[in-house]
């Protein structure tokens, strides 16, 4: 099963689709990072904050939110994402 892993994680490196992702590489070293620093600097009157900033940033990094929606969201703006679909009149 490890022997699997370790060469799933190695073929990421090569350029055939057998192997994971960069967007899951980027969250996965992500969260060791995320693990190191909760056992360095987390502590009880801490844990809250940080794990925001941990939601955020595997958000972040997996995608699923952009830096363009956090700006978009800092600006005030709200509206929907546009998309490049022709605008049809039903008249």
């Amino acid at each position: 099963m490890i022997k699997k892993i370790f060469t799933w994680i190695g073929s990421s490196f090569d350029t055939h689709s057998s192997g994971a992702s960069a967007r899951k590489l980027t969250a996965f070293a992500f969260m060791l990072c995320i693990v190191w620093c909760h056992l360095k600097w987390i502590d009880q009157t801490n844990v809250v904050e940080a794990l925001w900033i941990d939601v955020s940033g595997l958000l972040l990094c997996l995608g699923i939110v952009t830096a363009e929606q956090v700006i978009r969201l800092k600006n005030g703006g709200d509206k929907a994402p546009e998309t490049n679909q022709p605008a049809t009149d039903n008249q």
